[in-house]
């Protein structure tokens, strides 16, 4: 006896028996549905495989979104085919993420925990690099709270080492891949300034933000011509991290010990040593900025790679 098998309304093949018909029929059945099963979920996965396919082409034509070469209507369609509004604005939010041996799925699976709107787009830009375009909607300090949530997820269920950059709003492909770009920035502007932080807004870098677009030539040149004296040092780093406490902290001595961790006295010991090897003054605004200036471009270096 022969029984077809069958995939929705279409008859994809046939079990085929011999024997007595009462007696093999029921084991045929049972072969039969454990075939079609078989065959669904297969079909399922296809599917499921083809549409995250579709969600990383999306995120990446974001990334990559150039209007000389890329339509906006066009990637706004496929967006739109994926249910994603293309209308409303969205935050770009950029994860590295550290995780051997874990499968992109996993790591995925989790981030969409936290950004799970329906209208929240999460794709994998590359190997452990991955990105949402993030429904805006409520204040930007929640979208870091969330985010900073992400990253402690993230480490305690996969042991993987996580930092994030976040953008800010912007509408259409345009607006969004400006989002994503601010964010990708923050990511690499964001640890050479806080080594120690996991969470980097774009919001906070504006500054250094506009220090990087300069090109990296004139950036080094005149940053060597500023730090004269002390780039040189082997304690530089901790006279560079003084310098942009004490702009960013105001110019003012408790603020900036406070940024710093470390006591009062110590920061008037830094402050005068700098002074003494640089031969400029700190306590004039325009000096200090100066030298703030050129202790960016001297810790964005590396971002240029």
């Amino acid at each position: 006896m022969s029984l077809p098998i069958t995939v929705g309304a279409e008859a994809v093949g046939t079990v085929c028996l011999t024997g007595d018909p009462e007696e093999v029929r029921c084991f045929g059945l049972v072969v039969r549905r454990q075939t079609e099963i078989l065959l669904e979920e297969a079909a399922l996965l296809r599917s499921r495989l083809l549409h995250e396919r579709a969600v990383d082409d999306c995120v990446r034509d974001i990334a990559l979104y150039d209007p000389e070469v890329v339509d906006a209507e066009t990637v706004e369609a496929r967006m739109a085919e994926l249910g994603a509004d293309p209308r409303i604005p969205r935050t770009a939010v950029v994860l590295d993420v550290r995780a051997g041996g874990v499968s992109r799925m996993s790591l995925l699976r989790t981030v969409r925990e936290v950004f799970g709107s329906v209208q929240d787009v999460t794709g994998e830009l590359a190997a452990g690099r991955y990105a949402v375009l993030h429904a805006s909607v409520g204040r930007p300090e929640r979208l870091v709270e969330r985010c900073s949530a992400l990253v402690e997820r993230l480490g305690e269920r996969h042991g993987a080492d996580a930092r994030c950059g976040i953008g800010e709003p912007g509408r259409g492909v345009a607006g969004t891949h400006a989002s994503y770009r601010d964010a990708a920035l923050a990511l690499r502007a964001g640890p050479r300034l806080e080594p120690d932080g996991r969470v980097f807004a774009v919001a906070d870098l504006r500054v250094p933000q506009l220090v990087a677009s300069v090109v990296r030539h004139e950036r080094d040149r005149y940053a060597a011509a500023v730090l004269t004296g002390l780039r040189e040092r082997a304690d530089w780093p901790v006279l560079r991290e003084t310098l942009i406490a004490w702009a960013e902290g105001g110019f003012q001595l408790v603020r900036t010990a406070e940024r710093l961790a470390v006591h009062r006295n110590t920061l008037l010991y830094r402050l005068a040593k700098i002074e003494e090897l640089s031969g400029r003054g700190l306590r004039e605004p325009r000096t200090a900025m100066a030298m703030y200036l050129a202790c960016l471009a001297d810790a964005l270096r590396v971002t240029d790679h």
